[in-house]
């Protein structure tokens, strides 16, 4: 007589049950385990003078900047285009083009005097352009391509 396949998996589950349940269980201890307490040691006179300033925190990589400097770039190159409905620039350097945006605190110069955003033109040489993480720009300086002609270009900005 053969007994149906699913009384047999019944039956097996019920043998492994109760087994694993046991196993699967930590030891229990009868005790509580006892709390460990810090003794409180008064500092004395003469050991707060024997401990010394703590050493100056070793740099790593870059020097650090400033709050008000970090994130800070400055680059040099041409200016290749102008969008003026989002007050943005695009300065092509020797190696990338940046997208950069003049807002109202932006310091503009051209020829070394200030001017307004729309009198920025393409192909001026951009002498400086000082700008932050978000490519806001802070300060730019740009000589016009006949001035270009005649003024040799500043050397790098410092890093």
């Amino acid at each position: 007589m053969r007994t149906p396949l699913w009384s047999r998996i019944i039956l097996s589950a019920l043998l492994v049950v109760p087994a694993v349940p046991a196993a699967a269980r930590p030891e229990e201890e009868a005790t509580p385990k006892a709390k460990i307490q810090k003794k409180h040691v008064p500092q004395t006179a003469a050991s707060t003078q024997t401990q010394t300033a703590p050493a100056a925190p070793k740099e790593k990589g870059k020097a650090q900047t400033a709050p008000g400097k970090a994130g800070l770039r400055a680059i040099q190159g041409t200016v290749a285009a102008i969008f003026p409905e989002r007050s943005a620039v695009i300065v092509r350097t020797s190696s990338n083009e940046y997208q950069v945006f003049v807002t109202s605190q932006t310091v503009l110069l051209r020829d070394g005097q200030p001017v307004e955003f729309k009198l920025i033109r393409p192909h001026d040489r951009v002498d400086s352009c000082h700008f932050n993480a978000k490519n806001v720009v802070q300060k730019m300086s740009v000589t016009s391509p006949e001035k270009a002609l005649i003024t040799p270009p500043p050397p790098p900005p410092e890093p």
